[in-house]
């Protein structure tokens, strides 16, 4: 294939970054986004990790109290360009205190596998609690998938792959790049920031080409114009087949709330969803992923839509 160079040049490039200083940022994040737990809540709180498939990135972490019944569940997809782990730790014991069994999940990352495998694993993810729901006092038929930013991509994909609504009640996407293709276009400019750059490269890494919509070549199927449209979650929006997706940018996000508007016009517009059926909002400010549940009012609107649906 004509990229087969750039791939192998860029995945080593990219593998030799230093990374010290992206995971100091997303340790700031995640100490950001941290809410105190109730004692109490703690004290009965389950914590644990499990594998969900062979490779070593195919793990989740699960943290949930026991109760006499059932409970909804929340599945968590981390973001970090799918280049870089983000920590969901405190968030998620947060989600769990409030009475849901929540999964953290890893995938496989950028230079691990290309797409689809990110989305085969959050699949492949989901039907593991499933088939183990009872070990959480889980309801299976009550979860909610919340991604942020590259997650958030994966995220509303299984929202829209095949019949997303039978598979979960709904996605939250924060800053969710839902077209990797216009994060490249974005990306591409004299003027444009480190952090569109970094997503730009990442989202090339991930289809292992640039876009080029004359490649249509299927000696290695799918083609890479097919790959990269196949990231673009708008391009699979089904209208009632979709589950209900709550996405949420700031003003200033570098991944701007055009990634959301497009997707909510597609499924509207294109294939008649209801009106409710995509709700996109948009902040004050810069915060970008996980850091928006910092926003004033966000965390109890984004769990009262959860709640909503479950």
């Amino acid at each position: 294939m004509k990229y087969l160079a750039f791939c192998t040049a860029l995945v080593a490039a990219l593998l030799t970054i230093d990374t010290s200083s992206s995971q100091a940022t997303n340790a700031g994040r995640a100490r950001a986004a941290a809410q105190p737990a109730d004692a109490e809540a703690a004290a009965s709180r389950s914590e644990a990790t499990y594998s969900y498939g062979s490779h070593t990135r195919q793990k989740l972490d699960a943290y949930w109290n026991p109760t006499s019944g059932t409970q909804p569940g929340i599945v968590i997809l981390h973001g970090g360009y799918w280049y870089e782990d983000a920590g969901w730790a405190t968030w998620s014991r947060t989600f769990a205190d409030a009475g849901y069994a929540t999964f953290s999940v890893d995938y496989r990352l950028n230079f691990d596998a290309p797409w689809p495998a990110q989305r085969n694993d959050a699949l492949s993810a989901l039907t593991w609690i499933k088939s183990n729901a009872a070990r959480f006092d889980l309801d299976p038929n009550r979860i909610v998938i919340l991604g942020s930013s590259a997650g958030g991509q994966i995220g509303t994909a299984v929202a829209t792959y095949g019949s997303g609504a039978d598979r979960v009640k709904g996605v939250v996407g924060l800053s969710p790049v839902n077209s990797p293709y216009r994060a490249w276009k974005d990306g591409n400019h004299d003027t444009s920031t480190a952090n569109e750059r970094k997503v730009r490269d990442n989202a090339a890494v991930l289809t292992r080409c640039y876009p080029d919509s004359t490649d249509t070549d299927t000696s290695m199927h799918p083609s890479c114009w097919g790959t990269w449209k196949d990231t673009v979650v708008k391009n699979r929006a089904s209208g009632a087949n979709d589950a209900p997706m709550y996405l949420l940018h700031s003003e200033d996000d570098f991944i701007p709330v055009t990634h959301s508007t497009d997707l909510e016009r597609a499924e509207e517009v294109d294939h008649d969803m209801p009106a409710n059926g995509v709700t996109v909002e948009t902040i004050p400010g810069n915060a970008h992923g996980g850091a928006i549940l910092n926003a004033p009012g966000i965390k109890s609107k984004v769990l009262s839509w959860i709640a909503a649906r479950t």
